[in-house]
């Protein structure tokens, strides 16, 4: 019985050592980031000028970067009308974007996912069911991510290794078990808040006034407003200097990017 008690003791330490530390959950009325971890709201919202690139468990809003590089990405989706019409703009114009793809849909439409991946674009898990990870226990923050990361791969053919919370919601725990399962988690410099209904001008003045070297544009997937508002903006961050690369191809350059 001593044994078994003392290897019953063993296994739990041994568990404990190698499991994520995890900060206390928010108590009842706890925002779910506070100020020193801020993060954007439910509008989508970009952090307020001046916010640090890295935040505090190495999440990401933007790269420290000399040049001229920046980052379109898109969330949600793969859609069956969307989608393709986004991938053409993209092509046409010789761009190639990171895409926050929901597991539900990636499921529903798996040739759009190979599509993304075939046109040389990058894919982001942004979780199953598209729900905010705030509002979830522990172990239901790391089955969403866990499930869209291996449908991705599955039909991706490769690991992913960006996430995005979706709509931007996260505390603490939602950030440290995605490093724990392999992520680093993206966020965002610059965003249009495409998914409000205004014209596709708007959306181009907003990315092109707040698009600065190293910085990561938000925009969605299912806005057919977003894709005609799409040449315009990459004509004029051209004109302006700039080069479109990937995420993972910007996070490459930064040379105090903290380690995942």
């Amino acid at each position: 019985m001593k044994l078994v008690l003392a290897l019953a003791l063993c296994l739990t330490l041994t568990s404990a050592a190698f499991a994520p530390q995890l900060p206390p959950r928010p108590q009842p009325g706890q925002p779910a980031v506070t100020a020193a971890h801020r993060g954007p709201t439910d509008e989508d919202e970009a952090p307020p000028a001046g916010a640090s690139a890295y935040g505090p468990y190495d999440e990401v809003w933007r790269v420290h970067t000399l040049r001229k590089d920046i980052a379109l990405t898109f969330d949600d989706g793969p859609y069956p009308f969307y989608t393709p019409l986004l991938l053409h703009v993209l092509d046409r114009s010789n761009v190639h974007a990171t895409f926050f793809v929901v597991g539900r849909s990636a499921q529903s439409f798996p040739e759009l996912v190979m599509r993304i991946v075939a046109d040389g674009d990058e894919l982001g898990n942004h979780t199953f069911n598209h729900i905010a990870l705030t509002k979830l226990s522990d172990r239901e923050i790391q089955r969403q991510i866990a499930l869209d990361g291996s449908l991705l791969r599955r039909l991706g053919g490769e690991p992913v290794s960006l996430f995005r919370p979706p709509h931007g919601r996260f505390n603490l725990h939602v950030v440290v078990i995605a490093r724990a399962l392999g992520y680093r988690t993206i966020f965002w410099s610059d965003s249009a808040n495409d998914v409000k209904d205004i014209p596709p001008s708007l959306i181009v003045h907003r990315v092109l006034a707040t698009a600065s070297p190293g910085g990561i544009i938000l925009l969605h997937s299912g806005e057919y407003r977003t894709i005609e508002a799409l040449p315009t903006i990459i004509d004029g961050l051209r004109a302006r200097g700039y080069r479109f690369v990937t995420v993972s191809q910007l996070l490459d350059e930064a040379p105090d990017l903290p380690d995942r």
